[in-house]
């Protein structure tokens, strides 16, 4: 009887201690919400300006790495794109494979048909029910081919992105090095 009680109270004790850590981290979190841990740009902001230019340097950096991360996704969003644009592509070749199936048994159907051969009835059910599939491959096509569109205009627009991202950092590149070679001549005065 009394380890049945110990184990029930320890039990309680583990639950209670739980709850307690997890209170805990969710006072952390609460805390971390109220105190920024950012720069107060008011504040920022009475810094006197021949203090900020050896800051500035820091901020195209903190610049040109937001481009490249931008320029690096939009590579991976075309890779998907093309990678979609492929399974399109596939996608319409495995139904037209299955049209030219349907077509080839539809008219080997219709020559059966037309050499009266086997049960009419039944024949003429297989051709019919062949022709409907026929139609219906094609409608599958259709769609399949109007993906194929649509991946062909996420790829083009994705590279569109991309060379201006690249056109853009390009641009950067080059103020960069003009502003540096300014200060250069400058210091060699």
């Amino acid at each position: 009887m009394f380890l049945k009680k110990l184990s029930i109270f320890l039990a309680c004790v583990g639950i209670v201690i739980s709850f307690s850590c997890a209170g805990i981290e969710k006072g952390k979190d609460f805390a971390t919400g109220i105190i920024s841990h950012d720069v107060d740009e008011k504040l920022f902001s009475q810094v006197p300006d021949e203090k900020k230019d050896a800051i500035n340097p820091l901020l195209d950096m903190v610049n040109d790495a937001k481009d490249h991360l931008e320029l690096a996704k939009a590579l991976v969003n075309k890779r998907e794109a093309e990678l979609d644009l492929e399974k399109a592509k596939k996608g319409v070749a495995k139904i037209k494979l299955q049209i030219t199936e349907a077509e080839l048994n539809l008219e080997k159907m219709r020559a059966v048909q037309s050499e009266g051969l086997g049960d009419p009835k039944k024949v003429n059910q297989q051709v019919a029910k062949l022709e409907a599939k026929v139609y219906k491959l094609k409608g599958e096509e259709a769609k399949k081919k109007a993906k194929v569109e649509n991946a062909k205009l996420v790829v083009k627009e994705t590279q569109e992105k991309i060379e201006n991202l690249e056109t853009k950092s390009q641009k950067e590149d080059l103020d960069s090095k003009t502003k540096n070679g300014d200060v250069e001549t400058k210091t060699k005065k």
